[in-house]
């Protein structure tokens, strides 16, 4: 009886600390990244993350993480991809402590849109400067 007890205390920690967001799409995301011209160095929050076109996943938080697009002869590009609520974290309505765990694990939030095409610009040379 007691191992049930200790069984069913753990089943019910477990699902009160768990939500609708971070079950249903995890808290992380591919996002497609794209330049023109092809082969820049994609770095998110300064781990590389291999050249483009790339898929990369990407953490969510409520923190925007910052992309960085380099390629040798064009300027340097940064942007975060843009973020919107997740609809999924509604169901929390009916366990509002949910909305805490989506928080803090980043589901609350998913990246729309989930590609971007950047446009490198040539670097300028010394004697434009």
């Amino acid at each position: 009886m007691k191992r049930f007890s200790i069984g069913l205390a753990v089943s019910v920690l477990s699902i009160s600390l768990t939500s609708c967001a971070t079950i249903f799409s995890g808290n992380r995301q591919s996002v497609r990244v794209e330049s023109v011209p092809a082969g820049a160095r994609i770095e998110v929050n300064g781990i590389d993350y291999g050249t483009t076109p790339a898929t990369i996943s990407l953490k969510k938080s409520l923190d925007t993480p910052s992309i960085l697009l380099r390629k040798d002869g064009y300027e340097t590009k940064a942007f975060s991809p843009e973020s919107t609520f997740n609809m999924v974290s509604i169901l929390n309505i009916f366990f509002p402590a949910g909305f805490i765990v989506d928080a803090v694990t980043g589901a609350i939030k998913k990246y729309d849109p989930i590609n971007y095409n950047i446009t490198l610009d040539p670097a300028r040379s010394a004697s434009n400067r």
